[in-house]
């Protein structure tokens, strides 16, 4: 920065940047945190558990939110927060954190049995690898119409400035079913699937996350008894493009708030040249009226025109859930407002209970333009014990159909 300055004014120059860097020294408040300690930790590293707390090094003391601190460990996944204090030693002030780690390697058993027919499985499922926050699961299920295998690995980035990564590969064999909203039958046909999926990302901020995801999906036709509306043959497709996610964390003392955006762009090539591409949008915005009682919006968005079958989504792209997973459709906008109360509380986590209004307008080949609304309602269970974020029972009634459904959930939205 001196060179920009003529000749006789650089030695003033030098003298005024000296005495800029050394003012702080002399002025530098004692309130501040100068460093972090974690106590409770047994499988997880030290720099791992420090991660989300290190926003707060710097800050002064007296300005440290104790539930904005747990809610940064809550969101982490794998810890528990017991009890936040501030040492002073000597000039300096330490952040201590006590926590207790959730059990975090665990197998699941998978039923189902309904209309589609019977299935089941087993998830395996390690939340904190190698005490790093690390992600590795491994699943198969079997059922009536055919089988499928699942394996993923993934090295989130911690902290601003870091890179992450994450990979999987998806096997199945089976039916192929697309349903309308009242979960009839509007497209079927056999299918074998081998997907493999690549995903660097960066951490900008506190906040901000970048990825870029490249997947490769082959699809074959299989021979089908009376097959309805089937694609003239299978496909082989590159799928590539930016992804960005905007999320902050809020603790009431009873439920995590978040506020948060996702933009997703994808191209999508097929081997033989042919192009498709999509764009998406989420967000989900929770706010606590009162302790333990809040307000949610989420909403979903998603266009992605002229694509074959294969990649048409369901509804979890518009953020409701009064349409049947089966449901299938190019374009998605809906919209969610609900509210939740928790009942009770003891060791092992929340129980709360939440109602929610939903609509959305879809658009496919089949059905085309439509616009279902209804109602909501569900049981959700947050464990502070386990590495899931919530487990659920629902219901859900689309009002155009008079249609309803039940649902059970496992670390997801209902």
């Amino acid at each position: 920065m001196i060179t920009f300055f003529t000749r006789p004014y650089r030695a003033l120059a030098v003298f005024l940047l000296m005495a800029e860097i050394a003012v702080p020294v002399f002025s530098q408040p004692e309130d501040v945190i100068t460093s972090i300690r974690i106590t409770g930790l047994k499988r997880t590293k030290h720099h791992t558990a420090e991660e989300p707390l290190r926003r707060f090094a710097g800050q002064e003391a007296s300005s440290i939110d104790a539930d904005k601190v747990k809610a940064a460990i809550i969101d982490q996944g794998i810890l528990e927060p017991l009890s936040v204090a501030i040492e002073e030693e000597a000039s300096s002030k330490t952040l201590v954190v006590e926590v207790r780690e959730k059990w975090t390697l665990f197998a699941i058993p998978i039923f189902f049995a309904g209309s589609n027919g019977i299935s089941g499985g087993v998830a395996v499922f390690d939340a904190n690898a190698f005490g790093l926050n690390h992600k590795i699961a491994a699943s198969g299920m079997y059922q009536s119409e055919g089988w499928l295998a699942m394996a993923m690995y993934a090295a989130l980035p911690g902290s601003p400035r870091h890179f992450g990564w994450g990979g999987s590969v998806f096997v199945s064999e089976g039916e192929r079913r697309d349903s309308g909203p009242s979960n009839e039958t509007l497209r079927r046909f056999n299918i074998r699937s081998i997907a493999a999926r690549f995903s660097p990302q960066y951490q900008i901020s506190n906040s901000l996350n970048a990825a870029f995801p490249v997947s490769y999906t082959n699809i074959a036709l299989l021979d089908t008894a009376s097959p309805r509306r089937a694609p003239d043959s299978g496909a082989q497709f590159v799928q590539f493009g930016p992804e960005f996610s905007v999320r902050s964390t809020s603790w009431d003392g009873y439920l995590l708030s978040e506020k948060s955006a996702q933009m997703e762009y994808h191209l999508v090539l097929e081997i033989d040249s042919r192009l498709w591409h999509s764009l998406s949008f989420k967000g989900i915005y929770e706010k606590a009226i009162v302790p333990g009682f809040r307000m949610s919006f989420r909403g979903g968005a998603l266009y992605s025109p002229d694509v074959p079958p294969f990649l048409e989504n369901g509804p979890s792209e518009s953020g409701v859930n009064i349409l049947p997973n089966s449901f299938s459709a190019r374009h998605y906008a809906g919209l969610s407002l609900g509210l939740e109360k928790y009942i009770c509380r003891f060791s092992f986590g929340t129980i709360s209970i939440l109602g929610a209004w939903q609509m959305v307008y879809s658009n496919g080949p089949i059905l085309e333009n439509r616009f279902d609304y209804g109602a909501t309602g569900s049981l959700r269970f947050y464990m502070s014990r386990l590495a899931i974020p919530a487990v659920g029972l629902g219901i859900a009634y689309n009002i155009p159909e008079a249609y309803f459904q039940f649902s059970f959930s496992i670390g997801m939205a209902l």
